[in-house]
């Protein structure tokens, strides 16, 4: 756990620097990176259907590099995103580990509860009330639309990690695994959500 909270400490402040500088091409440059490190992860460990894995990934970067050039504001926007992934992932977490009982999907992911994926949904919900205060926008409802595709992306990549039978994706982040383990929910809540909030 130590690990853990460490590693994930060190990830905010990283991105959060990404965010911060405003630099289009810093932004592009870490995406892509992560793109690639997370193909090379998928490849590795030989999950099926390779081009699926692929446009997973680059639907994911394209997106958010997509995005990110469309305004100079919309990096922060890009990150109050990321955020919500986040704090999806961590309720979701935590909510189901303390009070989980009813499982969704046991063969393909253990651990997911439907009291997690509430917790997770209720404090999306409340993320985005918190945002919509701040930007006088409905968005609460947006977001809560934003954890529901963050959980199909976890169980995306948990089914094919339990097809090919690893339990973690890699091991370049101590205490959460490889890169797919980190970035398995933004895959698809990322690109949601900024096709969403491109179309208000």
């Amino acid at each position: 756990m130590f690990k853990r909270i460490i590693t994930s400490i060190f990830l905010i402040a990283l991105i959060f620097l990404i965010i911060f500088s405003s630099n289009i091409w810093i932004f592009a440059l870490s995406i892509l990176l992560i793109c690639f490190l997370g193909l090379y992860e998928w490849i590795k460990n030989s999950f099926s259907m390779i081009l699926v894995g692929l446009a997973i990934i680059l639907n994911f970067g394209f997106w958010s590099i997509y995005f990110v050039s469309l305004d100079d504001d919309y990096i922060f926007l890009y990150g109050i995103i990321i955020t919500n992934t986040v704090i999806f992932d961590t309720f979701a977490y935590l909510i189901g580990s303390k009070f989980g009982k009813r499982f969704i999907v046991k063969k393909i992911s253990p651990n997911k509860t439907l009291e997690g994926l509430i917790g997770g949904l209720f404090a999306a919900g409340m993320f985005g009330m918190f945002i919509e205060l701040m930007l006088f926008h409905a968005l609460m409802h947006i977001f809560i639309t934003g954890g529901i595709f963050a959980f199909i992306g976890d169980l995306v990549i948990s089914y094919f990690k339990r097809k090919s039978g690893v339990k973690d994706t890699g091991n370049i982040l101590p205490g959460h695994g490889g890169v797919l383990d980190r970035i398995d929910s933004h895959l698809f809540a990322t690109p949601a959500l900024i096709y969403i909030l491109l179309m208000l």
